[in-house]
């Protein structure tokens, strides 16, 4: 007998791919001076997943700010390309 059973397998329907990280960022709620601190868990180009303080009392809809650390690759035509620097 088996002390845990195995629930039915997950299908994952997503609309695009979601991609590991661990990323810190921050939220700002209604246009509040002060900053909530998170870490992006995964990212898609739709959504992500986030670790935050207090997920009970947050609200429905705020904005997420990250930075991320870039190098041109190539400039042309008033436009830049850049890929995210990984590491420090």
């Amino acid at each position: 007998m088996a002390l845990f059973q195995r629930k039915t397998q997950f299908i994952d329907l997503r609309k695009s791919p979601r991609h590991e990280v661990h990323y810190p960022a921050h939220i700002e709620i209604g246009g509040s001076p002060t900053f909530l601190n998170c870490v992006i868990c995964d990212i898609s180009a739709l959504g992500a997943k986030l670790t935050i303080r207090d997920v009970e009392h947050f609200p429905e809809e705020f904005t997420l700010l990250f930075r991320r650390r870039c190098r041109v690759v190539h400039r042309f035509d008033g436009q830049i390309g850049v890929q995210f620097v990984t590491g420090s």
